[in-house]
């Protein structure tokens, strides 16, 4: 029997374990991740994420020389990827 569960993506599955970051706020509440924050949430290299940023794969925004990607938009991104990659359930 075939499962007919549209993959759901959630904002409590994309957290960071807990550590100080020095900046006063801990990354798995932060509004904006670093690449290598990103990276380690999708469980993806660092340097492919860089890639994908750079392909505009991943939505992502340039603050001067420093990019940060919206935790928002990239939960966004992955649930639309995950439909589009299963379709759509019925």
């Amino acid at each position: 029997m075939a499962r007919n569960t549209r993959p759901r993506i959630s904002d409590g599955q994309l957290e960071l374990p807990v550590t100080g970051d020095g900046y006063g706020e801990e990354p798995s509440q932060a509004l904006l991740l670093t690449v290598k924050e990103a990276a380690k949430l999708m469980r993806i290299g660092r340097d492919m994420a860089y890639a994908l940023v750079a392909e505009d794969k991943i939505p992502s925004v340039r603050l001067g020389r420093h990019i940060r990607i919206p935790r928002a938009s990239l939960i966004a991104h992955l649930q639309a990827e995950a439909e589009r990659f299963h379709g759509e359930a019925s």
